[in-house]
């Protein structure tokens, strides 16, 4: 079992780590998709060059000249840096902008590239409303001032508004993306941690119970092996019974446990407590349960016994099932010594079952032990 149990861990971590090296790569080439098309849009920077080949002035070349390197350097800065630099880099282009718009009405396209990647950058939508319409209403005011050709103002501040507008929506698209993954990553956890939470309660339930049994069985065949060797074999023959059933149940357990019926479950509760000596009476058996329900009862029943072969000292135990106003209603009792005063692992692995589905549990321990399940109840048949 050793040995299979690590060839399962090392399927799982080569599944795992060909999962991270996809989601890298898949990350990487994004990022390269989203720096090729950055860069590629410097193509549209063409367009400065309209005025001063119309113009014919020496004073347009040399603005562009000095203007569009820094541009250039800005741009670069803004989409590859972080933090304070990035932020000085978009400074610098609106500030380019609007000092380079009177020489070249063109150049109000100069707006569009800081405005592309802001929304991307401010978390919050409104602040990248107001930035866009701050650069709009200086636009308009060097417009004003400068008499400058109102349609190239006009198309800037269209271009400006459509594209910011367009990029807050994938930027919202990206985040609300980006939130996701974190929730389905947070639910995979708690998931995994529910899992094992179960697996521990299953197996604690199950080897408790069927080592108890075979402790049991033991020490009668230890006692038999002088006085009825027959006797003796027989037990151990069951001891090796109750070992391989054992060993296929906490395979189950670990694939997820599936009971193989309430009324089998309490037929071997009834052989268990009589190899201990106890008498077990079962009234109101439900002939049908849903499956969640029956395999909390079937485990309910399993700890019940295991706990009443252990520390109650009983000679007679009764179980009773009855369906009241829509709910059932389970009631595991002994004769013996009472006096359970804290819950145990089990105890609490049974409580967490039943209140998972809507459930109640209560233990009395007086005179005896009465232990009552009372579960929300719609689909079963009496």
């Amino acid at each position: 079992m050793s040995g299979e149990g690590a060839v399962v861990d090392c399927n799982e971590n080569n599944e795992n780590e060909k999962l991270e090296r996809v989601l890298r790569e898949k990350k990487w080439a994004e990022r390269k998709a989203r720096r090729f098309f950055r860069y590629i849009s410097l193509t549209y920077t063409v367009f400065f060059l309209i005025e001063p080949i119309l113009r014919h002035e020496r004073d347009a070349w040399i603005a562009l000249a000095i203007a569009y390197p820094i541009f250039l350097i800005s741009f670069i800065a803004a989409a590859e840096t972080r933090g304070r630099t990035r932020w000085v880099a978009y400074t610098v282009l609106f500030a380019v902008g609007y000092a380079y718009l009177p020489f070249n009405a063109g150049a109000s396209g100069l707006f569009v590239y800081p405005v592309a990647m802001l929304p991307f950058i401010l978390k919050n939508p409104r602040k990248a409303l107001i930035a866009m319409g701050a650069q709009v209403s200086g636009m308009f005011v060097e417009m004003a001032i400068f008499q400058l050709n109102h349609w190239s103002v006009f198309i800037g501040v269209f271009f400006v508004v459509v594209i910011t507008l367009t990029n807050m929506y994938y930027a919202e698209q990206e985040r609300s993306n980006a939130k996701l993954k974190l929730a389905n990553e947070e639910i995979e956890h708690l998931a995994t941690v529910a899992e094992r939470e179960r697996i521990a309660r299953d197996l604690h339930d199950l080897l408790g119970h069927t080592l108890t049994v075979i402790a049991l069985k033991s020490e009668l065949a230890g006692k038999l092996i002088a006085s009825d060797p027959n006797a003796a074999a027989s037990e151990i023959a069951e001891i090796q019974q109750t070992s391989r059933k054992a060993l296929a149940e906490v395979r189950e357990a670990v694939l997820g446990y599936r009971s193989q019926g309430l009324s089998a479950e309490v037929d071997r509760a009834r052989k268990t407590l009589a190899t201990a000596g106890i008498k077990l009476v079962c009234d109101g058996l439900p002939n049908e349960l849903p499956i969640a329900e029956e395999t909390v009862l079937c485990l309910a029943v399993r700890e019940s016994v295991t706990n009443i072969m252990r520390h109650s000292e009983a000679t007679e135990v009764w179980m009773q099932f009855r369906f009241r106003d829509g709910r059932l209603h389970v009631t595991v009792a002994d004769n013996g010594k009472g006096g359970v005063k804290e819950e145990g692992s089990g105890l609490r692995g049974m409580r967490e079952r039943v209140e998972a589905l809507g459930g109640r549990l209560s233990i009395q321990s007086e005179v005896g032990t009465q232990l009552t399940i009372d579960l929300p109840q719609g689909a079963a048949t009496v």
